[in-house]
């Protein structure tokens, strides 16, 4: 029986529902994808890429113009972090390009999300720096849903294939993202890729949507009003949304 978003949101009696977005590529629409599910679900956006095209420098966040960053002190001091409220996109945690050499062990990074999503009382989404390293394994170790974006080109599906090898016991949800006209043997790899292990659950499939690289607005592609040409991809972010809260 399908669930609606406000049962999902008060998750399994223990803690709220944790979402990562991971993908072992750059590129592939990893952060694009945290950011509408993270204003979607109503969820708290957490960034955990410290690269420039990370979440946080898109919505508008900037590094340089402080000398304090909420998640240095959340691990430092042992604190939790207060979200920085969002107009018309998600509640953000921010990142910091020091976060590459500041992050903690996965365990701790595991600890502290589900500790934050107990004190929030609220969803997290996840969003990860593309590849392993000890935030993302915290976060996928963490997740209910780990949200895959996979392009279906030569480098993107050759770095899928490993990802999926090396977290084939975490609750990957596998979406193909950036379809224009994937020729015949990348939907095969892809095939072959999504049935190892016993199989992986996909999403809807979302179409190539080039305006996107040259957006400029800071706000959530699916906060209202959303423009004429932006309808079908908020439409395949709606059916991603009912993919994760139904996902078994």
């Amino acid at each position: 029986m399908s669930k609606t978003l406000v049962e999902w949101a008060r998750g399994n009696g223990e803690r709220p529902p944790i979402v990562a977005t991971a993908a072992w590529k750059g590129g592939d629409g990893k952060s694009t994808t945290a950011r509408e599910l993270a204003y979607l679900l109503g969820a708290v956006l957490v960034d955990f890429d410290w690269d420039d095209g990370c979440s946080s420098r898109s919505m508008g966040y900037r590094h340089e113009r402080y000398v304090r960053f909420p998640l240095r002190e959340a691990f430092e001091k042992g604190t939790i972090p207060t979200p920085i409220t969002g107009r018309r996109m998600a509640d953000l945690v921010p990142s910091y390009p020091a976060w590459v050499e500041d992050q903690p062990d996965r365990e701790t990074i595991t600890s502290a999300l589900e500790k934050w999503a107990v004190h929030w009382g609220r969803p997290l989404v996840v969003d990860t720096h593309p590849g392993g390293c000890e935030a993302t394994y915290g976060a996928v170790d963490a997740a209910d849903v780990v949200v895959v974006p996979a392009v279906l080109v030569k480098d993107s599906l050759s770095a899928l294939s490993g990802m999926v090898n090396e977290l084939s016991s975490h609750p990957l949800l596998i979406v193909p993202n950036k379809v224009s006209s994937p020729p015949a043997w990348a939907r095969k790899k892809f095939k072959d890729i999504v049935t190892r292990h016993g199989g992986f659950p996909t999403g809807p499939l979302i179409r190539e949507e080039k305006w996107i690289e040259k957006r400029y607005l800071n706000i959530a592609i699916s906060s209202e009003p959303v423009p004429k040409q932006a309808q079908k991809f908020v439409a395949s972010m709606d059916a991603l949304v009912e993919a994760v809260i139904n996902y078994a």
